[in-house]
This record gives C-alpha cells, sequence and structure tokens, in this order.
C-alpha cells in the first residue's frame, strides 16, 4: 500500500531550459508538500543526474537549445531499456504531445501552466509509479517472511544506503581505508611486502642493501602508517557513534510512542473491565495501577543511577569488611 507521505517524499527532477519556469513548477510542488526536488536548466545532465538519483518522475521540457525532450528519452531509454522513470512532458505545441507518447512519454502538460493540472497528473503519475515499484519489490519476497517485514526490511536498506549516499568524500575515503585494512588482503599484501624486504636487505641476490637489520627505515614506514590507519579508524568509529546516536534516538522514541499506546490501551481495558463486572487475578504479580502508570524515562534513569551508586557503595563496605 503506498502512503501519502511515499508520494511526497519522491524523487522528481524538472528539466526546462527557461528559469521561471522551474521557480513556478518547484514552487507549487514544495507548496503541495513534496520534498525531494531536483532541477536542471541543462539537458545534457538529465541522464547522469537519473544514474546516481533514480529520480521517480522527470517533468521534461520538449524545446530546449542543444539538446530536445525526445533526445533526453532516448539516452534514457539507453540507461534502463523497460524501467526508465514515467516522464511527464512540458509543452507548447500540441503537435508535440503525440510524438512525445510515442517516444515513451507517459503524459503531458501543456503551456502556459494550469497548476491544479500540473499537482494532479504529478500525483497521479507518482502513485502509479511507487505502485509499480512495490509490485516489483514483492515479486521476489520469501513467503515465509509477513509483507510488514519484508517492508520493514526494505526501509532499513534504505535509510542505510540513503546514509551512506550522503556522507562527504572524506568520511567515504575513511570508510573505504577502513574496511581495506580490515581485510585479508590487506594482511598478505603486508606479508608480501615484508618478504620482499627482508630478501631484498640480506644481500643474497646481489643487490647492496638499503635498508639492513634492525630496518630502521621500514620501522619508520610501518610507524606512520600505523598513524594514519589509526586516523582513519578513528574517523570511521566517529561515524558509527553518530550513527547509532541517531538510531538509539529513533528506538528511545519507538519505545516512548509503544509504551504511552500501551497504557492508553490497558486503561481502556480497565473501563471496560470495570463496565462489565470482571475481577482481576488473584495470583498476578502486577497490580493494574502499576501497568496503568505513566513510565518517565528521566525517572527510569535517576533510579538505575541511584542503585548503581548504592551497589558500589555496598561493595566497597563490604571489601573494607574483609
Amino acid at each position: 500500500m503506498i502512503n501519502p507521505s511515499d508520494i511526497l517524499n519522491a524523487g522528481i527532477l524538472i528539466v526546462d531550459d527557461e528559469e521561471p519556469n522551474i521557480i513556478l513548477i518547484e514552487r507549487t510542488l514544495r507548496g503541495a508538500g513534496y520534498t525531494s526536488i531536483t532541477s536542471t536548466m541543462n539537458p545534457h545532465k538529465v541522464c547522469e543526474l537519473y544514474r546516481i538519483n533514480r529520480y521517480d518522475l522527470i517533468l521534461l521540457d520538449i524545446r530546449m537549445p542543444g539538446m530536445d525532450g525526445f533526445q533526453v528519452m532516448e539516452c534514457l531509454k539507453e540507461i534502463e531499456m523497460n524501467d526508465y522513470p514515467p516522464v511527464l512532458v512540458i509543452t507548447a505545441e500540441p503537435e508535440q504531445k503525440q510524438r512525445a507518447l510515442h517516444a515513451g512519454a507517459k503524459d503531458f502538460v501543456s503551456k502556459p501552466f494550469e497548476l491544479i493540472e500540473v499537482l494532479t497528473r504529478v500525483h497521479n503519475m507518482l502513485e502509479a509509479r511507487l505502485l509499480q515499484k512495490e509490485i516489483e519489490e514483492h515479486r521476489e519476497d520469501n513467503p515465509a517472511l509477513s509483507s510488514v517485514i519484508q517492508r520493514n526490511i526494505r526501509k532499513i536498506i534504505h535509510v542505510r544506503l540513503k546514509a551512506a549516499r550522503e556522507q562527504g568524500l572524506q568520511d567515504r575515503i575513511a570508510n573505504w581505508m577502513t574496511t581495506f585494512s580490515g581485510s585479508m588482503f590487506f594482511f598478505y599484501l603486508h606479508l608480501v611486502w615484508f618478504l620482499l624486504w627482508f630478501i631484498l636487505n640480506t644481500g643474497h641476490l646481489g643487490m647492496v642493501p638499503f635498508d639492513p637489520y634492525p630496518y630502521g627505515f621500514l620501522t619508520m614506514v610501518v610507524s606512520l602508517e600505523a598513524i594514519f590507519l589509526a586516523t582513519f579508524v578513528l574517523i570511521s568509529q566517529n561515524l558509527l557513534a553518530k550513527e547509532a546516536e541517531r538510531l538509539t534516538d529513533l528506538g528511545l522514541q519507538t519505545g516512548l510512542l509503544t509504551e504511552h499506546e500501551l497504557t492508553r490501551v490497558l486503561q481502556m481495558l480497565r473501563a471496560i473491565q470495570n463496565k462489565i463486572g470482571i475481577s482481576n487475578d488473584e495470583d498476578s504479580d502486577l497490580a493494574d495501577a502499576d501497568l496503568e502508570m505513566e513510565t518517565r524515562p528521566e525517572d527510569v534513569l535517576a533510579e538505575i543511577e541511584r542503585l548503581q551508586r548504592r551497589a558500589v557503595v555496598a561493595s566497597r563496605l563490604s571489601k573494607r569488611l574483609r
């Protein structure tokens, strides 16, 4: 099922050589709640932008200098023969509409714009596009897992990939170096390097040793390498710590929301119980009043800290008595 938020977060690319048209369409879409909007006045960049971002909808002007909309659609077909994104053609020439539809466009909008028409066509095309993608994604679902689990798995993967795409060049280099230095290939590379270094500096191959025993130059190089690798590892750990902090905040928010909803459900069940006249189980370990209380996280954290301090003091006293 396609949620309204999925449609509003879908990727949209606006291609037009006239900046006022781009500004008008972009403001209209953002005013309607769409969040992921990109625009360009250079049609030559469309295919490269699509390769990187995989937009769900492209609003494409037909008449553009250097490369018209028909050539752009041909370029998109070369990227993905059967699944390039829906194209909403923008044209002021009625005779171009039929040709655009034959070229692969799914719909068209006439100039001058009717903003209500633009919003309607964009919404309908995005809804159809996302529904098609959802059907394709579920085609190879594991029958042993429910659709909810499959959807959650995809959301987790989407969040991770999005976070990876948003990393800067320096962060990507640090992550790559950390991954490479923690691989077996890195170990084998250094093993071969050290063996060759030792053999070349023994003098048995007829070469004058350039770093004789105790290999001072090798020691300096390895020490510098260790410093740089440690720096890359620390950078990667900082990135992981930030991501873990985000996930912790998300888990805390989800837990608080779950606790709040369960408390309301218990209060509702208690009211129904009193209305019907059902008595509680006397062997229950938890009283209804305890279950129906709102749990504040700051109170829980304070109690944990108090008990930890108490345990530490008791442990120290027991050591002194010994």
